[in-house]
């Protein structure tokens, strides 16, 4: 019995697409693909954008650390000639 009801539901499925407006669906389904591609594109710019933010905000600390080791090198420097004897 399930196999006469699964025949009987794909010949209706069948039916029905072959019948229906392909145009109509057709048009759905480019939508549908033009959509899905819409959206990867987005991701993609997203990925690229957050991917820019964090390397400028590495090449920012590292900057900021180098900035920093040569303060603190010159301090040394100027701190050397004024130690107590």
């Amino acid at each position: 019995m399930k196999k006469v009801l699964s025949i009987v539901a794909v010949a209706g499925v069948a039916m029905l697409a072959s019948c229906g407006n392909a145009e109509e669906l057709k048009r759905i389904a480019d939508s549908l693909k033009q959509d899905s591609i819409n959206r990867v594109e987005k991701e993609n710019r997203m990925r690229d954008s957050m991917r820019q933010d964090s390397q400028m905000k590495a090449d920012q600390a590292a900057a900021d650390a180098k900035r920093m080791a040569d303060s603190l090198r010159e301090d040394s420097i100027k701190n050397a000639g004024n130690k107590k004897k």
